[in-house]
């Protein structure tokens, strides 16, 4: 974890609600992994007071031949609104890389990214990393992206840059399969289009990773889901992230010495940070009935 500033290079809108930040971030920009985040501090004064977190979109090259980052972000409150506000030259302070990233799992041939509404912009880091190995161990891979409307749909010229096949939904039929993108991906199941003998990587909010669970244990289909919590430090000092997740599966993917997980031994269910032991899990890791 670095403490950084980080210069602006650009902020720029996408959609109505949608913005895309470019930053001049060399001390992190290598050591960030797919599904971490960083910390910013949008103020130099104490409103907002804590920090916001998010997910980095992806790696770009910047005038001069270095490195920076973007981060696709949606304006839906107090931070994100001050964030439009930032112009190029203009300094944040960062904190980051932070949190538990994916892991690729290349035993399946064919990887799946699932991705609701902004959870596309948290994905690409990884799909980037995947595309990059699909001739060298003959994958498939299969980018789901959903939206509620055409309106709202972000970044699809990027996914299908990669070389994947892209699947786009919206709830309202405006653009590619009508209905949720975990319709779309039980049809493309049944149907065969896709196999069940495949990975899956998901971000996007928590009923839609119910729905997926639901799949996954229907076709024995690991998969890894990013979880989304309300953050105030990032660093595991607040303990206001907590998620549930479950002792027997929990054990089966990580070290629970080294980890942040607290379990106790009248109950079923333990407490891990989402900010430290996530914001990715295993998806039979994490209870998910609230």
């Amino acid at each position: 974890m670095i403490d950084t500033k980080a210069r602006i290079i650009a902020n720029e809108r996408l959609t109505k609600d949608y913005w895309r930040i470019t930053l001049d971030v060399t001390e992190i920009v290598y050591k960030i992994k797919p599904g971490q985040f960083i910390n910013i501090r949008l103020s130099k004064r104490n409103d907002p007071y804590f920090r916001r977190p998010f997910s980095v979109f992806r790696r770009v090259k910047l005038t001069g031949g270095n490195l920076g980052i973007e981060v696709v972000y949606k304006v839906v409150g107090v931070g994100t609104n001050l964030m439009t506000l930032l112009r190029e030259g203009d300094k944040l302070d960062i904190i980051g890389p932070l949190g538990h990233g994916f892991e690729q799992n290349l035993d399946k041939r064919t990887q799946v990214l699932l991705a609701g509404g902004i959870g596309a912009a948290s994905l690409f880091l990884l799909a980037e990393e995947i595309s990059r190995l699909v001739k060298q161990h003959e994958l498939e891979l299969y980018l789901l992206l959903g939206a509620e409307t055409e309106s709202t749909l972000i970044l699809t010229k990027e996914f299908k840059a990669l070389g994947g096949k892209v699947l786009v939904s919206t709830d309202d039929g405006t653009y590619g399969y009508q209905g949720s993108v975990i319709e779309m991906l039980t049809d493309a199941l049944e149907k065969g289009n896709i196999s069940s003998d495949c990975a899956i990587y998901a971000y996007g909010p928590e009923p839609m990773y119910r729905a997926l669970s639901s799949i996954c244990q229907q076709y024995n289909i690991p998969a890894q889901i990013a979880m989304e919590r309300h953050m105030m430090c990032g660093v595991g000092a607040c303990l206001c992230c907590v998620c549930y997740v479950k002792e027997e599966s929990v054990s089966k993917y990580r070290d629970l010495s080294s980890s942040h997980i607290l379990f106790e031994s009248e109950r079923q269910y333990g407490h891990a940070l989402v900010c430290r032991d996530g914001p990715v899990f295993h998806i039979d890791e994490v209870i998910l009935d609230g």
